[in-house]
């Protein structure tokens, strides 16, 4: 195993035990003011060993169960209406999400939904349908592969971009471009309305007030990040917490970060961008 690779998983690893056994995870439930969802994010279903960003069928099968069994599963719809006040949900209800749209969102990852009945959303990058890059080992789904997943009426889909490029390292015409574009060629093809947004790779340095004001006058009702954290009721619908689901990690591990250990990630998120932003500055 690679050395990265170890100190990922140990520092993943160290913080989800620590928020356990230090008390800090029951002392944030009982501190919190309503119950908390958490929106957490999967990206490939597959064998590809230390790969973060892709899960085994096996693992998955056993989150989804996970979420089934306890009743924690929600839809789209379900934190929608919670982030509006006008539903209630568990403390510590699920969304599960599913990014880029590969075709094993179709192949493994639907199959594994339908035999829990549990809902999600499969955010995809407009311009990318169908294609094969040579970084990746699979391809995207197709048109037709995509109405099928719609079809199922257990994976809505959203955006993902119209090109999958950081929107908040851009200029303001052009990120109002990928948050309109991505929605009205999804729509056209799809025949379905797109309400939901998720940013490629979502770190702080990735969106802005100009990205979300954009997202909103392209008419989506809820928006995702990447910041680690939960989601409560009153927050900005533009602007809401995802956690990432990585390959190579233990059922457990899902578990506790299901019921909030991954939560104080976002500090690490925080402060990671101001160091770019910081490298930044000096480099230019």
């Amino acid at each position: 195993m690679s050395p990265r690779w170890l100190v990922k998983k140990a520092a993943r690893q160290g913080l989800a035990l620590g928020s356990w056994a230090s008390g800090s995870m029951r002392a944030r439930r009982v501190l919190s003011r309503g119950p908390r969802v958490r929106v957490v994010t999967y990206h490939r279903i597959g064998h590809e060993p230390q790969e973060p960003f892709c899960v085994t069928p096996d693992a998955f099968d056993g989150h989804v169960r996970y979420l089934a069994e306890r009743e924690l599963a929600v839809s789209l719809d379900d934190v929608i209406a919670f982030v509006a006040g006008r539903a209630e949900l568990p403390d510590g209800a699920c969304l599960v999400t599913i990014d880029d749209g590969c075709v094993s969102t179709l192949t493994e990852a639907l199959p594994i939904l339908a035999r829990h009945r549990v809902p999600a959303v499969a955010f995809v990058t407009a311009s990318l349908v169908g294609l094969k890059v040579d970084a990746l080992p699979e391809p995207y789904l197709g048109w037709d592969e995509l109405r099928e997943l719609a079809a199922s009426e257990l994976v809505e889909i959203g955006s993902h971009a119209y090109t999958h490029r950081s929107l908040g390292l851009m200029g303001a015409e052009d990120a109002r471009h990928e948050a309109f574009e991505s929605k009205a060629v999804l729509e056209r093809e799809l025949g379905r309305e797109v309400r939901s947004f998720a940013y490629p790779f979502g770190t702080r340095s990735d969106f802005d007030a100009r990205t979300e004001r954009a997202l909103a006058d392209a008419g989506y009702t809820v928006a995702f990040n990447s910041m680690h954290g939960a989601v409560r009721r009153g927050m900005d619908p533009i602007s809401l917490p995802r956690i990432k689901v990585e390959g190579g990690e233990a059922q457990w591990m899902f578990r506790l970060l299901a019921q909030g250990a991954m939560d104080p990630w976002r500090v690490v998120d925080q402060n990671l961008w101001r160091l770019q932003r910081v490298r930044q500055e000096i480099v230019g």
